[in-house]
């Protein structure tokens, strides 16, 4: 155990130490202070020869595996990582933040330490030295031997979509509540002209988006008008969250059997924000459950991706449709009264 500590100490203070060229004590004779530079340099010197002469099996964020069959004479050390032992360690070993398995054959001469895992031995496993186990008073985090950088991936999607659709949801509650007419306005558009007049400006935008910076740039005048881009852009998605707001307060209110006019509810609101992001998430969790390679993975992740889409591409026809639809109403003509 003491090795491991060593291996873990160099990591944290071998750069700081390195740095440290120069004593700050000046007042000390000159021979003192190269003597005293020499005897830490060697001290280094030892712990790095420790490290990587005998060497520490050292993996962060990463899982270790030791076959059975195979001897691991120096320590092994996992951080944020499981391990998996069905060979001979003759020295400790040590896993931070996974789970530890030792199989039917393992055999460790030294101490075993689990920090904010758990330890599985299967029978037949051997430990020569003391087990300790520290449990974390909160649920932690556990990384399986399978996860690695896959099993982070994994994690990061899921997370950026519980992001993404919190942020959404969000918006969408405000607009809802300050601007109760605009939205209503959208939820009673058309769906089939809306999402035909989506789906051409997202094929157009981008094109008439650099055709735009293109005139910007070369006429002179408008070069300070390409500030205003970001402005626009963000226009456009507050626009379009409009838009799917609309949709989902309309969707909803089908969802609830509401017989009045569709208008802007928040109620309205979450049930259709459930009904149309049930299945992306239930695609994510099953991502994270079953792996990539699970029977409904992505049966499941395609209709929540097309589903989102097909009403994310409603939403911004219908609310494009309604900022330029024709609000004003003419006047009935008065009996008897002729115009000039």
């Amino acid at each position: 155990m003491i090795r491991v500590i060593a291996a873990v100490s160099l990591l944290l203070t071998v750069s700081p130490a390195i740095a440290q060229d120069v004593d700050p004590d000046w007042e000390r004779p000159g021979r003192l202070r190269r003597l005293e530079r020499m005897e830490r340099l060697d001290r280094l010197e030892r712990m790095r020869v420790r490290l990587h002469g005998e060497g520490v099996h050292l993996r962060i964020l990463r899982s270790y595996t030791l076959p059975e069959g195979e001897t691991a004479s120096e320590p092994v050390v996992v951080i944020g990582g499981s391990a998996r032992i069905d060979g001979h360690v003759e020295d400790d070993v040590v896993v931070i933040g996974g789970t530890l398995r030792l199989g039917p054959k393992a055999v460790i001469d030294g101490n075993v330490v689990t920090v904010g895992g758990e330890l599985a031995r299967e029978p037949g496993a051997v430990v020569s030295g003391t087990i300790d186990e520290a449990t974390m008073p909160w649920p932690g985090i556990v990384f399986d031997a399978d996860w690695d950088t896959e099993g982070w991936w994994r994690a990061m999607m899921v997370a950026g979509t519980v992001v993404r659709m919190t942020l959404v949801l969000i918006v969408a509650v405000l607009l809802t509540l300050v601007a109760p007419g605009w939205i209503g306005s959208i939820a009673r558009r058309p769906a089939a002209s809306s999402g035909l007049l989506g789906l051409a400006v997202q094929v157009c935008f981008v094109p008439a988006l650099l055709i735009l910076i293109v005139a910007l740039v070369v006429s002179i005048i408008g070069i300070p008008l390409l500030g205003g881009i970001p402005f626009l852009l963000a226009a456009l998605g507050l626009i379009w969250v409009a838009g799917f707001t609309g949709v989902a307060i309309r969707v909803g209110a089908a969802l609830r059997g509401s017989r009045g006019g569709v208008d802007a509810s928040v109620r309205d609101l979450l049930v259709g924000y459930v009904a149309i992001g049930a299945m992306t998430v239930a695609g994510q969790l099953l991502v994270v459950g079953l792996g990539w390679l699970g029977a409904l993975v992505w049966p499941v992740r395609a209709a929540g991706v097309a589903i989102e889409y097909v009403a994310w591409t409603i939403g911004l026809g219908a609310a494009i449709s309604s900022l330029f639809a024709a609000r004003r109403m003419m006047p009935p003509p008065v009996p008897g009264q002729s115009g000039l």
